[in-house]
């Protein structure tokens, strides 16, 4: 049986064995009624068309489990969806649809609901009947404030709330026993919301290109966080009770007004990627060094001017990004740290460089574009794992280095 299809005619040839309708990207400006015809079809993508509504006929789509209908040109929610009460997957985002119907509550099977990009600026306050709801996609729309009964969503996982235009979130959130996931980037916050430092189940945090200037302690409760994006806010310092977060393992603070990180800052040992890029470092957080499950730095637009020695003690380090900084001179060991693969170290002001025991590298990939170097560079054309390099078009021996590694292209900057 060939259960899925691309054209409704061939679908209708064999309605009762139709069980997933694809007719994304057809030009369809209606969906034709007979459509109702496919009685035994749990999943329908509409996706990319030219739609305005959805006739009656679909309410006969008993067993319908999925229905996409992005980018599309609904202005307003077809009610007959309300009619499909055995719906577990909706899918309307990239629509203009401005208002969410209060029979959306009918939908009780609901498991994902997704109404990114449209125009909305509310919720009703019966989305909270939604009991078996885990999903729910709000971002890109217009929203300001949020009903307080979404903190009846009890089985609610993921909650994004990107690009509106929120500056609180209802109290009774803390009630999202099960949230794992929140993200509210690009809204109007000057702090971290009260209720979410009380999200104990909380894995994934996004509260990037806010106004947020200080976090407060709000954050020193969760525990189970493993990503923390904090990235494009004003902040100026890192509280030490921030380092109560010894679950994180991804942080990006890119893009805000740091210049040093507390001591306790090591007690972070399940860090794995560390981005702290455009910010105002004078010199290298030393205390990174002490973190020896760090695979990935980012300190990539800073003022950093020197590298501290034990650097090459990062014995997992796998990626080093230092562009962009005033650094003169390189450290003993770093070209052939255990396990370093990719160093960036473009727009610099490197004079010389010189790569002792080149043959013990993992360097996969070296940047050093945009730096001062007149001296020549050795070492480079014996790195046994070199695929990709960057050096100034000033380099001295330039020309000897691309012709000993005919098996790569280096890139002049």
């Amino acid at each position: 049986m060939n259960s899925v299809k691309y054209s409704l005619q061939e679908a209708l040839e064999k309605p009762a064995l139709v069980i997933k309708l694809d007719l994304s990207d057809q030009g369809l400006t209606e969906l034709p009624a007979e459509i109702g015809k496919l009685v035994n079809l749990q999943e329908l993508i509409l996706n990319k068309n030219k739609l305005s509504n959805l006739p009656d006929e679909l309410a006969g789509l008993g067993l319908l489990k999925k229905l996409s209908v992005c980018q599309n040109r609904l202005l307003n929610f077809p009610k007959v969806i309300l009619r499909l009460i055995s719906l577990e997957h909706l899918d309307l985002k990239d629509n203009k649809i401005g208002e969410v119907p209060s029979n959306i509550k009918n939908l009780r099977e609901l498991r994902t609901l997704s109404l990114g990009w449209n125009t909305l600026s509310t919720l009703p306050k019966e989305t909270a009947k939604l009991q078996n709801l885990q999903k729910l996609d709000l971002q890109y729309n217009r929203i300001c404030h949020l009903p307080a009964s979404l903190g009846e969503l009890s089985s609610l996982r993921e909650l994004n709330l990107d690009w509106n235009k929120l500056q609180q979130l209802p109290n009774e959130l803390v009630n999202l026993k099960f949230l794992q996931k929140l993200s509210i980037a690009e809204n109007s916050f000057t702090l971290v919301p009260y209720c979410v430092g009380n999200l104990h189940t909380l894995r994934e945090l996004n509260v990037s290109w806010n106004r947020i200037s200080r976090l407060d302690g709000i954050l020193s409760e969760l525990q189970e966080l493993t990503k923390l994006d904090l990235h494009n806010n004003l902040l100026e310092s890192i509280e030490e009770d921030f380092c109560c977060l010894t679950s994180l393992e991804t942080i990006i603070i890119r893009g805000n007004k740091l210049n040093a990180l507390p001591d306790c800052f090591a007690l972070l040992e399940n860090l794995k990627h560390v981005d702290l890029s455009e910010n105002s470092f004078r010199s290298f957080p030393e205390v990174l060094c002490e973190l020896k499950s760090l695979l990935h730095i980012n300190l990539r637009f800073n003022n950093i001017a020197s590298l501290p020695v034990v650097l090459h003690e990062m014995e997992k380090l796998r990626e080093l990004f230092l562009g962009g900084n005033s650094i003169s001179s390189i450290p003993k060991g770093i070209f052939t740290m255990k396990n370093l693969q990719f160093l960036g170290l473009t727009q610099n002001q490197i004079e010389e460089i010189s790569i002792e025991e080149p043959e013990k590298s993992s360097l996969k990939g070296i940047y050093l574009g945009g730096n001062p170097i007149s001296h020549p560079v050795y070492g480079i054309e014996k790195l046994p794992k070199l695929s990709q390099l960057t050096i100034p078009s000033e380099t001295r021996n330039k020309d000897l280095i691309c012709q000993q590694l005919p098996h790569i292209k280096v890139e002049l900057y």
